[in-house]
């Protein structure tokens, strides 16, 4: 009889252990961990900005994303689902959106946009949003402090291969939505509040953890490079007016970065809290991920840290098909002194095999055009800065 227990309790066990798993190195529990390989793979969406029903050509280019990458998680980057003609179809947006990684057992974590407060079912806060994305048995978000500003704020820890310690963190950080004057932006709470689990993670490990920032908006110190900026108040001639006196034009500085284009001008807030002093003394953070302009690509080291803009994923929204897509992380135990960025461009999973994109909005002559014309832009760009390298000081 003893024996007989034995082998049930031990395959009890075995099924309970087979029920927990994610995608290879994570658990259940809400636990990241880099696989057997050393290997963490994150995919970002930015701005899907759909409701439901979510666009069929969102669901086959996510999908076929995920089969193609196998992602260890998704982080969605605000301005998610929009809201429906009724209440009922706006709760069923998130089933609609979140299905693909509930069939895959992939975990997802995600923050708000600006859309997320504006547009998104006014009836109910963020607050009750974020609970009904915790619903989903793969959702790793949660609001790390009820009372810090916005909602959602929190880290994710990855453990190390061998799970003995935190190899790498993600933060997730809500940038708000709309102040006086502009957007809002990360606010000086939230950063005492990363600063302080920054130190906590640091004396646990014996050293500092290495990490990613994720949010919405672009911060005002990241728009004052990427944009010429002025000192005064521009009025209506300034993309945005800073509260410190400063304006930024409507014209990109094509030395403020290393990579991509701009087709829209960056839309931070007027107002700055020292987000990037913050993280700069804390140096932990490698780079800081943000999506809100939809069609811009570019990728600036600002004091050391990359600021990345992850171009939009969505169909319901503004888009342009030279930068829609979704833009992969790869993480490498071996040296998380870096990390990998990649891009899975719309316009490229339409010409694989099997693809169903080409059945929807656009054929695939169309694709095939912004699949030519995506190096001859990063050509243009990188040919402005030697054309025009006489005017570069006026960006310094």
């Amino acid at each position: 009889m003893k024996k007989l227990l034995a082998v049930l309790l031990a395959v009890m066990m075995v099924l309970s252990l087979s029920s927990v798993s994610f995608a290879a190195g994570n658990s259940k529990n809400g636990n990241l961990q880099f696989g057997t390989d050393g290997k963490f793979d994150i995919m970002i969406v930015a701005d899907p900005q759909d409701g439901y029903p979510i666009e069929n050509d969102f669901k086959n280019a996510f999908n076929q994303a995920l089969d193609k990458a196998q992602p260890d998680l998704v982080i969605f980057l605000g301005d998610i689902v929009m809201s429906a003609e009724t209440d009922e179809d706006y709760w069923k947006g998130y089933a609609d959106l979140l299905n693909p990684l509930v069939d895959r057992d992939i975990p997802f974590t995600l923050v708000f946009g600006n859309h997320d407060d504006q547009d998104a079912h006014k009836g109910s806060t963020k607050d009750e949003k974020l609970a009904k994305y915790m619903e989903f048995d793969n959702c790793l978000a949660y609001d790390a402090d009820p009372a810090l500003h916005g909602s959602g704020t929190h880290n994710l820890e990855i453990l190390s291969s061998d799970g003995t310690k935190t190899a790498y963190n993600l933060w997730m950080m809500d940038s708000g939505d709309y102040i006086e004057g502009g957007y809002d932006c990360v606010r000086a709470d939230q950063l005492e509040w990363y600063k302080g689990v920054s130190e906590e993670l640091e004396a646990k490990n014996g050293g500092k953890v290495p990490s990613l920032m994720f949010q919405h908006i672009v911060p005002a110190e990241v728009a004052k490079q990427v944009m010429f900026t002025v000192k005064g108040d521009l009025g209506a001639l300034g993309s945005t007016n800073f509260s410190d006196g400063t304006a930024a034009t409507y014209l990109p500085n094509v030395w403020g970065f290393e990579e991509g284009w701009m087709f829209e001008q960056a839309c931070p807030s007027p107002d700055c809290e020292g987000q990037w002093d913050a993280i700069s003394e804390r140096g932990d953070v490698q780079a800081v991920f943000f999506g809100h302009d939809h069609i811009n690509t570019y990728v600036a080291n600002v004091n050391g840290i990359d600021a990345v803009n992850v171009p939009g994923s969505t169909y319901n929204s503004y888009y342009d098909m030279l930068a829609q897509g979704f833009m992969m992380i790869s993480l490498d135990e071996k040296d998380l002194s870096t990390y990998e960025r990649t891009m899975l461009y719309t316009s490229e999973l339409a010409l694989e095999e099997g693809s169903k994109l080409p059945e929807g909005n656009h054929n695939k002559a169309y694709y095939q055009f912004a699949n030519f014309f995506r190096p001859v832009m990063n050509f243009i760009v990188k040919a402005l800065r030697v054309v025009l390298f006489p005017f570069s000081f006026f960006a310094k």
